[in-house]
């Protein structure tokens, strides 16, 4: 199918979807102007199938439905609607990578990422059924992704340089990581401990006052033990 054609199927599959939700919906208005631009871009491309470029006016409509989507609590992932130039302009949507340092949402990523590229391998199904299913899929999957990418910015990434706190009282400080905190006493560790990966500063200034000498390697336990 032509590339102009298959974005503009696209859009007037996401619009019918999108309008779908409106009814009772708080946002209904906002979800009305999305499906309303969906359905301008889908006319432009149709009107512009023998162009070999993306027409501004199917830009614009698509920006415009973006906006709505992004302003609003609408459920509709601005991102969704990447898919729909996709075709056109060549620039397929992705994940972008999230680099969590939570074990589990790790886990959480890799398993967004395996159900992004099976729907992404039926989106273009010439059974209206199918394709329909499939952008309701992606709308969650990428609401999904959201979700995850708002927990990753609490719980930390692995990339995530370490924050060192330094009391104003006393001879302790401390750097934390996601998930691990080592505690110093007079340029010394003191301890190393696990700590949770959504641990607020609040806590972590607690466990600064409050913490005990752990064993970890080399015997040093032993020496802060008996000092």
């Amino acid at each position: 199918m032509n590339t102009h054609l298959t974005a503009a199927t696209r859009a007037q599959l996401l619009a019918k979807i999108v309008r779908g939700h409106a009814p009772d919906h708080p946002e209904a208005n906002a979800l009305r102007t999305i499906a309303r631009n969906l359905m301008r871009a889908a006319k432009e491309l149709r009107e512009t199938a023998d162009s070999d470029r993306f027409p501004d006016a199917a830009d614009q409509a698509l920006w415009r439905a973006r906006m709505a989507a992004a302003r609003a609590d609408t459920g509709i992932p601005a991102a969704v609607i990447d898919h729909i130039s996709a075709p056109v302009n060549g620039y397929a949507p992705d994940l972008p990578d999230l680099l969590p340092a939570d074990p589990e949402h790790v886990r959480q990523e890799n398993e967004l990422r395996a159900r992004f590229v099976d729907l992404s391998r039926h989106l273009d199904c010439r059974d209206e059924d199918v394709a329909n299913a499939v952008l309701i899929a992606l709308i969650r999957l990428h609401s999904d992704y959201d979700r995850l990418a708002a927990d990753v910015a609490v719980h930390g990434r692995a990339d995530q340089l370490p924050t060192t706190y330094r009391p104003h009282e006393g001879g302790r400080t401390a750097v934390h990581l996601p998930g691990h905190l080592t505690v110093f006493d007079g340029g010394l560790i003191l301890a190393e401990v696990a700590v949770p990966f959504d641990i607020t500063p609040g806590q972590i200034w607690q466990l600064i006052k409050t913490v005990q000498p752990a064993a970890f390697i080399d015997g040093l336990s032993a020496e802060l033990a008996s000092a």
